[in-house]
């Protein structure tokens, strides 16, 4: 059998380490695809070479992620990476009081639609 997933990855991210492994499985091909300038995504495809043993779930698991907590990491908290690499960006503070802005403006415009069509329906409306 095959598995095939998608896993996320910061411009940081080695193949050969940050992938998780297992021994049951031979990693067959691995496509990167970038969405922007730091972030990405991985197809990666892995072709079963050998049966599960249960009684080896543990070594298994310790076998994972070839640097540990570490490439683990790197696939982890992808979200909070990317806020933060955006914080250290000039100009973000006032763009995100912007967006702030424009959504809370956006949601009142919203409300009072919603407000006039209802004294409309109830004949209330000037």
């Amino acid at each position: 059998g095959r598995l095939v997933y998608i896993i996320s990855s910061m411009l940081d991210f080695d193949e050969d380490v940050d992938l998780p492994r297992h021994p049951c499985l031979e990693l067959v091909h691995s496509c990167y695809q970038p969405l922007s300038s730091q972030l990405g995504r991985r197809m990666v495809t892995m072709k079963k070479v050998k049966d599960y043993d249960e009684s080896l779930r543990d070594s298994y698991m310790a076998e994972c992620w070839v640097n540990g907590p570490e490439s683990a990491d790197k696939c982890a908290n992808i979200r909070e990476k990317l806020i933060e690499a955006a914080r250290l960006k000039p100009g973000y503070m006032e763009k995100a009081e912007a967006r702030s802005r424009k959504r809370k403006a956006k949601k009142e415009e919203k409300k009072r639609t919603k407000l006039l069509e209802k004294m409309k329906e109830e004949g209330t409306a000037t």
